[in-house]
């Protein structure tokens, strides 16, 4: 697999390389200063990114009601942006775009005063993309690029993203922007009210994006009997679209099955929203549903893979944003593998986490129920 991810990064890399040698061109500053539209590119459909970045357009409007804050972004992201977000204008775009189709996204953009995208390594398309816009400013964090004239990587160097995205609005004259997430009410008060217990209920994730953030069912179960163990609270596992049978597997295998919760319904964001909402506190992968209890205060227990080599250059842009939050590291420094988790220091780091946030982690909401 490691040949396969080394042949595939030398291929971007050299896409790359073509890419900056054919589109790759410097953009002079404009003469004059002017509050047009600004257009982030989100092109990538994680949900974590937009949570983080919620709330953008809300403090660029409120700084200057009449600007324009529009998003390109996947059809899966769109109603998040469109319908709880603010945008003015949401285009989607497939994910993986051709060059004819970039071509007339960026001419229908007209005149833009800053095109915003934050990947900090763009690929060969990213780049003849931005060539096409009529930009005033393009704000990046690739800052190698020619056409990256508001250049923000060496500027916001360990900054947590929420942080990058202050300083961009910073640069755009809003001062002091309120980074507080947007984290939606998608489903009525009363979503859970048939299933939800009384008692104090902690949510937990082991499902990240990609095998290094995902924790297999047998280390699942392992965490689960301890947190169980260890606490009174039940427990109600999160998990994506396709994983029915691994939890209902789970939860069989458990020496106290009745204090798992399932959701009956199918994985859902508005199911996600919901649960995380009313829950006491979270552990949980390196994923979007961090960010989402974030937003939301929850007490977090973070589990994280240190960076290849053991750098913290991934942590210190997406760790939890919050006071209560503790994060454990898996103890594999040579490749990216969550499953690599000390089950004993789980124990004790759980077991702290606890003690820590007991008067937030016992204060109970209960649904509304009918």
């Amino acid at each position: 697999m490691s040949l396969i991810n080394d042949l595939q990064l030398q291929r971007d890399i050299l896409r790359r390389k073509l890419g900056q040698l054919l589109f790759d061109r410097k953009r002079p500053a404009p003469l004059h200063e002017r509050k047009g539209k600004i257009v982030l590119l989100r092109w990538d459909a994680k949900l974590g990114d937009a949570i983080v970045s919620s709330w953008v357009a809300r403090e660029i409007k409120r700084a200057s009601p009449e600007r324009e804050v529009w998003i390109v972004t996947t059809a899966a992201m769109a109603p998040l942006f469109r319908d709880h977000f603010g945008m003015d204008k949401v285009i989607e775009v497939p994910k993986r775009p051709g060059y004819g189709q970039l071509k007339r996204l960026a001419h229908s953009l007209g005149e833009v005063e800053c095109l915003v995208h934050f990947g900090k390594m763009l690929k060969m398309k990213d780049i003849y993309f931005i060539s096409q816009v009529r930009a005033d400013w393009v704000a990046g964090m690739d800052d190698a690029l020619q056409a990256v004239n508001l250049k923000l990587g060496k500027a916001s160097s360990g900054m947590h993203f929420s942080d990058k995205f202050a300083l961009l609005l910073q640069r755009l004259g809003v001062t002091n922007p309120d980074q507080q997430y947007i984290v939606p009410t998608m489903s009525p008060p009363d979503a859970l009210a048939s299933w939800w217990p009384a008692e104090p209920v902690l949510c937990f994730n082991p499902y990240g994006s990609g095998s290094s953030r995902r924790l297999r069912p047998e280390l699942i179960s392992q965490m689960l009997e301890r947190m169980l163990a260890a606490g009174t609270c039940a427990i109600c596992l999160l998990y994506p679209p396709g994983m029915e049978e691994e939890v209902a597997g789970i939860r069989a295998g458990l020496s106290r099955p009745e204090c798992l919760l399932l959701s009956p319904d199918a994985p859902s964001l508005a199911g996600l929203f919901a649960q995380l909402r009313q829950c006491q506190g979270l552990v949980s992968v390196d994923t979007a549903t961090v960010h989402i209890a974030a937003g939301l205060h929850k007490p977090i227990l973070g589990l994280y893979n240190p960076d290849i080599g053991g750098g913290n250059e991934n942590f210190l842009e997406w760790h939890p944003n919050s006071p209560s939050a503790a994060v454990l590291f898996s103890t594999n420094t040579r490749e990216q593998d969550i499953n690599s988790l000390d089950l004993a220091e789980f124990e004790r780091t759980f077991r702290a986490w606890l003690l820590a946030n007991q008067a937030a982690l016992s204060a109970v909401q209960s649904p509304a129920r009918a």
